[in-house]
């Protein structure tokens, strides 16, 4: 039972960062399908996403049962972030998201998750 008090911030990651990428896919299939969704869907994404890199920070920084690959991890999501922020003021300012950067942004997400997984102390 103290093992898994000891590693519920990493749980809280593996129910957020899925999380977050399911709200990016339905974001990014209603683009690619040409309807329209409400801006919030993609708001709650970004906003997950942001608390998911804080935490990942946050675990960093304060644990040492992180090993290295940890910061591939933080970086990678760090990159999925900015590019996440260029396509909200992309959509801004034009109104409409080019498909390549969608899939951009998603391939960066899943190579972060992947890296995340093999980082965490499982």
């Amino acid at each position: 039972m103290s093992q898994l008090t000891e590693s519920w911030p990493a749980m809280v990651l593996l129910v957020l960062f899925p999380g977050t990428v399911l709200a990016g896919a339905i974001t990014a299939f209603a683009r690619l399908t040409d309807t329209n969704t409400a801006i919030d869907t993609g708001m709650l994404h970004g906003r997950l996403g942001v608390v998911g890199i804080l935490l990942l920070f946050l675990l960093m920084l304060t644990g040492d049962e992180f090993d290295q690959s940890i910061n591939l991890a933080l970086g990678l999501f760090v990159l999925t972030a900015i590019a996440g922020v260029a396509l909200y003021f992309i959509i801004r300012r034009k109104g409409i998201l080019p498909s390549t950067l969608i899939l951009i942004h998603a391939s960066l997400a899943v190579v972060s998750l992947t890296a995340l997984l093999f980082a965490l102390p499982f």
